[in-house]
């Protein structure tokens, strides 16, 4: 049995879910191996979510930093690796170990593959000498021979930056994965009527979620009710009175939470392909979102959601969703309709299929 490894330094939030479900099918037709570091966020039981038959390796040195010691101890600890499994296949997700990876690893003796699940040039927390140095890097690695694949069109183009392989594989969720979360979200709905709107944002609170503008949008609507749920270093800037933070729910907590609100703002700073987006897609919840790569890419302005650029456009759109429910039920249905025809697991892992025949990673 051929032999595919995943090798990521961030085994949580968004990249965990890619590898888990990329992984799923993988277990049935290959010897799959994910070497990893963990997060803050990465659950303890994270294993629990993966395929039985999936092997896993901690690698020592592994940060989320620049860190020259730990990062030379992960590039020595991912030759060890690679030369102990000599897979067929090697997966690296996200930009750390996808620098990493491609200089420890012999890219012309091995099939190789970097998803870089947001590129680091792309962080606006950073400033602008930072963000040239990460484009630099990635430039520089791309010398290695290594196919790029990104989650979603507009990564795609920011890929053109610093690459000239690259190709576009849309992530996606698990609808059968959801219609049990959803099912089993019902008995912690909220049962009582309703006084109020309720606007809701699901995600860490951080400068990348924009926790700043979905602040003052509270203070702009004092009789709506503005729900954060999840948790951040950044909570204390979400200090207008019609704001709460419910900390860190279930997942089935968090859906019901979102299942009983009337619109989901997801005014992120930047991102790749959110999965907490997608999953509110497929419960069919109206979506405001910002025009960040990503999300601009499966929220279609006008059709299945509404894409803003500035605070001003925001009010208009909650304003516009609040007064016109069929609009704002019509958005929902067609933005679950999309997840369904083209962002899920399915259509990813179909897509892979065909990536590896032309690959030649067959029996």
């Amino acid at each position: 049995m051929k032999k595919i490894l995943h090798i990521t330094e961030c085994l949580g939030s968004g990249v965990l879910n890619y590898i888990k479900n990329i992984s799923t099918w993988q277990a049935a037709e290959y010897d799959v191996y994910v070497a990893y570091a963990t997060r803050p966020e990465t659950p303890e039981n994270f294993r629990e979510q993966f395929n039985s038959k999936i092997h896993f390796i901690f690698v020592e040195g592994f940060t989320r930093e620049i860190e020259p010691n730990n990062d030379l101890r992960a590039f020595f600890n991912i030759k060890k690796i690679v030369r102990r499994i000599r897979p067929d296949l090697i997966h690296l997700h996200s930009t750390k170990a996808g620098v990493i990876g491609r200089w420890a690893i012999n890219c012309n003796k091995f099939k190789v593959l970097y998803s870089p699940h947001a590129y680091s040039f792309l962080m606006m927390n950073c400033s602008k000498t930072k963000r040239n140095m990460y484009k630099l890097i990635e430039k520089i690695s791309d010398k290695k021979k290594c196919l790029t694949i990104t989650d979603i069109d507009g990564e795609l183009e920011a890929s053109r930056q610093v690459t000239k392989h690259a190709i576009c594989i849309a992530n996606g969720i698990n609808p059968d994965e959801m219609d049990i979360v959803i099912t089993n979200a019902q008995k912690y709905r909220c049962k009582k009527k309703k006084n109020k709107p309720v606007i809701t944002m699901l995600g860490k609170i951080v400068e990348q979620k924009n926790p700043y503008l979905f602040n003052e949008l509270a203070s702009e609507f004092k009789d709506i009710n503005f729900v954060w749920i999840g948790s951040g270093p950044l909570k204390n800037v979400l200090d207008s009175p019609n704001v709460t933070i419910t900390g860190w729910l279930s997942r089935e907590e968090a859906i019901a939470r979102i299942m009983d609100s009337d619109i989901f703002l997801f005014p992120s700073a930047w991102e790749s392909l959110s999965i907490a987006l997608m999953e509110v897609m497929y419960i069919g919840k109206p979506c405001i979102v910002s025009d960040a790569d990503g999300n601009k890419d499966v929220i279609r302005n006008g059709k299945n959601g509404i894409v803003c650029k500035c605070k001003s456009e925001y009010i208009n759109a909650i304003n516009e969703l609040l007064l016109d429910s069929n609009k704002a039920i019509a958005y929902g249905k067609e933005a679950r309709q999309d997840i369904i025809n083209k962002y899920n697991v399915y259509s990813m892992e179909n897509e892979y299929k065909k990536l590896f025949l032309d690959i030649h990673l067959n029996y």
